[in-house]
């Protein structure tokens, strides 16, 4: 049971900003390998040799969430260099032809992925599947799109409510740092988590299993994992970038400087609750969705993009359970979804302004220890 939390964790740990490991990086070195290609720094690496390192996990990422399978599916455990298992080969070939649609037809955007035809099962699906509500014609819903988004508050004056219903700009301004303990339910199981997030994008959280802590920490502009028994390991620079948003303690007052364009989209309804939503562009892509609450102002949902080569990885945080501390209001339940996990962090005690040092963050040279690294 301990080994495999331990994998679990290490595969989909999403939390508030943190990046699931994939097992790709035990052929690596620990040191960064940002300025090496893939083939440099990974062995037998044939079809993405060219990519930059670090984007090598996203991708492979990106295919375990579009077949619904685990790093196994192709690789061989403990030796994934070798060539053994046929869904490998297979693997290279679906790649090399996706790369040729996509530069013969779309020039060279990334317009078909290995969602487009897998949506998340092994073997392509091949047959339209029936949908549970007749479907509307794509011209229809764009003109509905454009109408609702023209009726839309201006993004501005969204987050300007959400900034009002946390408790005013001048009660966020004055926060530095803020820690919170509380529960992770990891697979049916409750586990001990503790957060700790500092302004600057500085953000470490630790899971407490049974044979050991499980930590994810960003230090504002990189950051790293740790498993009991795994070495410490880099989090790629898209993920760091990616998580942003939600690592920012002072989110609502940052999002000028977090995106190079921020507008508002199409209202959507989330359970029973009306939204606005906000889109955050950079470069004029859309790298995340903001869903605030119409009555409330209260955030709901953050859909944040990690970008990979092969195509976009999606991280949904839901927020829930708004309650009042120290003069502001902050979720007390948070639900981190990917396409292949999902977990619900429930928090039980939150403190504002407690004195932290930036050693808590910084990527340790050996294995971390609880007493160094525990907020």
């Amino acid at each position: 049971m301990h080994r495999e939390l331990v994998y679990r964790l290490s595969m989909v740990l999403a939390l508030v900003g943190s990046a699931a490991e994939s097992s790709l990086g035990q052929t690596a070195s620990t040191s960064p390998v940002k300025a090496k290609t893939a083939a440099e720094a990974y062995q037998n690496v044939q079809v993405l040799k060219d990519i930059p390192a670090d984007q090598l996990v996203p991708a492979m990422q990106f295919i375990t969430y579009s077949l619904g399978v685990e790093c196994s599916y192709c690789h061989v455990e403990g030796a994934l260099e070798k060539d053994e298992k046929k869904p490998k080969q297979t693997a290279r070939k679906m790649m090399q032809m996706m790369a040729g649609i996509n530069r013969d037809n779309f020039e060279s955007k990334q317009m078909v992925t290995c969602n487009s035809c897998h949506r998340g099962s092994p073997r392509p699906i091949s047959i339209p599947m029936i949908a549970d509500a007749p479907l509307i014609p794509v011209s229809e819903s764009a003109r509905g799109d454009e109408a609702s988004v023209a009726n839309a508050p201006p993004a501005e004056q969204i987050i300007e409510k959400y900034v009002d219903a946390l408790g005013g700009a001048a009660a966020l301004a004055k926060i530095s740092t803020r820690q919170v303990k509380g529960t992770i339910n990891v697979s049916g199981r409750n586990l001990p988590i503790e957060i700790l997030t500092k302004v600057g994008a500085k953000q470490l959280t630790v899971i407490h299993l049974p044979n050991g802590d499980s930590l994810t920490a960003y230090d504002g502009t990189s950051g790293w994992t740790a498993a009991p028994n795994r070495p410490v390991r880099d989090i790629p620079s898209v993920e760091v970038a990616s998580a942003q948003p939600e690592v920012d303690l002072r989110l609502p007052l940052d999002m000028k400087q977090l995106f190079s364009e921020i507008k508002p989209l199409a209202p959507e309804t989330i359970g029973n609750r009306q939204t606005y939503v906000v889109a955050g562009m950079n470069s004029g892509e859309l790298a995340a969705k903001f869903y605030f609450d119409k009555d409330t102002g209260y955030l709901l949902r953050i859909l944040r993009y990690t970008k990979s080569p092969l195509g976009r990885n999606p991280t949904q945080i839901d927020y829930a359970d708004y309650r009042s501390q120290d003069g502001l209001k902050i979720p007390f339940q948070l639900t981190i979804a990917r396409p292949n996990s999902r977990l619900i962090v429930q928090i039980e005690d939150a403190k504002f302004n407690v004195p932290v040092d930036d050693a808590k963050f910084t990527r340790p040279a050996s294995e971390p220890t609880p007493d160094r690294h525990s907020p």
